[in-house]
């Protein structure tokens, strides 16, 4: 299974395709990629290709939303959204940009944040 993975560092994009094992051999209990999540296969590669590559995961029911990625050109939760051959992902927003495909969270929940009563 074949992913583009659009990667942050320095403040620069760096895009690679990346090849992932064989599922059976991930030690994830898979028999195949298909189905499995995004977030699946990022924790699949950072352990595998470069323990450095950032990502945040944390409900792995899409309710939190701290994994939102762009995946094939739309924003999406990487917890819910499953995987195929040939996968774009990419930071949620390019101007955002941590590292890897974290973005900075803080300025979205504070516009999101309900207005003071006065």
């Amino acid at each position: 299974m074949r992913i583009h993975l659009t990667l942050y560092r320095d403040g620069a994009p760096r895009r690679i395709d990346v090849d992932l094992p064989p599922a059976r051999e991930a030690g994830l209990g898979l028999t195949e990629w298909e189905g499995a999540s995004v977030s699946t296969a990022l924790q699949v590669l950072q352990r595998t290709l470069d323990p450095r590559i950032g990502y945040v995961l944390s409900c792995r029911r899409g309710l939190c939303k701290v994994c939102a990625m762009r995946i094939d050109g739309e924003v999406q939760t990487a917890c819910t959204v499953p995987l195929h051959d040939g996968i774009t992902i990419e930071p949620a927003k390019e101007r955002l940009a941590l590292l890897d495909t974290v973005v900075e969270l803080s300025l979205v929940r504070k516009a999101r944040a309900p207005a003071a009563p006065h």
